[in-house]
């Protein structure tokens, strides 16, 4: 198991690898998994038990983009 430290200087890496245009992006994909953590119901923390697909797709719901379709046409722009 990664300690703290070894965790953030992943997500760091991760970060610097992320193209400058994708940035706004990934900015309101970390707002949106903060605010899942933030939340009052804090059972999503609990445990896998407390994790439902229900849950996760109400959390995707509250997204205002449709960040699967953004993610498909970034793929498909490489291709």
């Amino acid at each position: 198991m990664l300690t703290h430290a070894e965790y953030e200087k992943r997500v760091l890496n991760e970060i610097r690898q992320i193209p400058a245009e994708a940035m706004l992006r990934m900015m309101r994909l970390f707002l949106l998994v903060k605010e899942g953590f933030v939340m009052n119901d804090n059972s999503y923390m609990a445990g896998d038990e407390n994790i439902t697909h229900e849950r996760t797709r109400q959390l995707l719901a509250t997204s205002k983009s449709n960040w699967a379709q953004s993610i498909i046409s970034d793929r498909e722009d490489r291709l």
